[in-house]
C-alpha cells in the first residue's frame, strides 16, 4: 500500500469520524503514516511513545541514532489542536530539530532551534482532508521520511524553508516599513516620479505639497487594526462554508475547499484573477494545491480566511454573495 493509499483511506475516515480520542488518532493515523514512511514504529528505542521531559511527556520521540530524539510529536483528539503550541513547545529541548503538533487531520511542522514566538516557528501546516494527496505526500515524506531523517536531508529541508519564510516575513514587514520612512522623509525623488506620471495622465501637474499630502493619505495611518468581529471558532467545532450566489445558488459542500472552489468556478476563473491575481495559478505547487478546470487555487487558508477572500472578490466584482460560516454538527 502506497503512502497515498494510506492517506486516501484516512481521510475517508476523517470524514466518517471514526477517530474519537487522542489514542485513536495515534493508532490510526499516527503510527500508520510512520510506518508508511519507513519507520520501524515497533522499536521502542526509535519511536518512543510518552517520551519522559523535564516538566512532563511528549507523547512520541522520534529518534537517529536509537535513544537519541530528533523529533517530537504531540498528538491531539480530532479538533482539538488549537492552543496546543505552548505544551509543546515546553516539552522541546535543545537537539531536538523538528516539532509536529496532529490532530490526526491538522498537521502542524515547526523548525523549533530558534528565538521567538513559537508560533512564528511555524513552516508549514498540512490538513489531510482538505490538501490533496499528492501534496500531502510530498509534506510528509519531506519532513518525516525516516530515511530523509537519518541522511539529515529532511532536517536540512524544515530549516531552508524556514528562512524562506522568515525572509518572506521580513520583508513584507520591512515593505510597510520603508513606504512610511520614504513619506516622512518627503523623498524628492518619489515625490517628483508620482507628479511626474499624474502630468502624464491628466496633463496637470501636481505641487509637491499635493503629492506629498496625497502619500500621507496611504500610509499614514498606523492605527492597530480592527479585529475582525466574528467570534473564533470553538475548539473541536467543525464548521464548513455555505455560499447563495447571486441567482439564489446555494452551494453547500462538506468541506470549505470544495465550496470555495466552486463558487470561484461559478463566478469565473479568469474574472477572480483579474481581481485577486494572488489567489489563482496555472500551475500547480505546494501553495496552489486544488484543481480547478485548467488552473489551481490557493488552499492553504482557514475557513474563515476563505470567508473573508470570497467577500473581498465579490466585493471588486459587484457580485452578491452571502458566505456563512456554519457548523458540521
Amino acid at each position: 500500500m502506497t503512502l497515498k493509499e494510506h492517506l486516501d483511506d484516512i481521510r475517508n475516515n476523517l470524514r466518517e469520524e471514526i477517530f474519537t480520542n487522542e489514542a485513536s488518532v495515534s493508532q490510526g493515523i499516527l503510527l500508520r503514516l510512520l510506518r508508511a514512511l519507513g519507520w520501524p514504529e515497533s522499536n521502542t528505542q526509535v519511536v518512543i511513545p510518552e517520551y519522559s521531559v523535564e516538566g512532563g511527556r511528549v507523547d512520541f520521540a522520534l529518534c537517529h541514532p536509537p535513544s537519541k530524539p530528533l523529533v517530537f510529536i504531540e498528538v491531539k483528539a480530532v479538533g482539538q489542536i488549537e492552543g496546543a503550541e505552548r505544551q509543546l513547545f515546553e516539552y522541546v529541548h535543545r537537539g531536538v530539530l523538528i516539532a509536529i503538533l496532529t490532530d490526526g487531520r491538522e498537521w502542524r511542522f515547526f523548525q523549533p532551534d530558534d528565538q521567538g514566538d513559537y508560533r512564528d516557528r511555524r513552516v508549514y501546516k498540512l490538513d489531510l482532508i482538505e490538501t490533496d494527496n499528492q501534496e500531502s505526500s510530498e509534506r510528509l515524506n519531506r519532513y518525516l521520511n525516516y530515511e530523509l531523517i537519518r541522511t539529515g536531508e529532511a532536517i536540512r529541508a524544515i530549516e531552508t524553508d524556514y528562512r524562506d519564510i522568515f525572509r518572506q516575513r521580513h520583508i513584507e514587514t520591512s515593505l510597510s516599513e520603508a513606504w512610511i520612512k520614504l513619506v516622512e522623509e518627503a523623498d524628492e525623488f518619489l515625490i517628483d516620479v508620482v507628479a511626474e506620471k499624474m502630468e502624464s495622465l491628466c496633463a496637470y501637474k501636481p505641487t509637491g505639497e499635493q503629492v506629498l499630502d496625497f502619500l500621507k493619505s496611504l500610509g499614514g495611518d498606523r492605527s492597530p487594526p480592527e479585529k475582525d468581529p466574528s467570534p473564533p471558532n470553538p475548539p473541536g467545532k467543525k464548521t464548513r462554508l455555505a455560499v447563495t450566489m447571486p441567482n439564489g445558488e446555494r452551494i453547500d459542500h462538506h468541506n470549505a475547499t470544495d465550496t470555495f472552489a466552486e463558487v470561484i468556478e461559478k463566478l469565473g476563473i479568469n474574472q477572480v484573477g483579474s481581481v485577486y491575481p494572488d489567489l489563482i495559478s496555472t500551475s500547480k505547487s505546494s501553495k496552489y494545491g486544488y484543481q480547478v478546470g485548467q488552473h489551481y487555487i490557493n488552499n492553504q487558508t482557514d475557513t474563515k480566511d476563505k470567508k473573508r477572500i470570497l467577500e473581498t472578490i465579490a466585493d471588486k466584482l459587484g457580485a452578491q454573495l452571502k458566505v456563512e460560516i456554519i457548523s458540521k454538527n
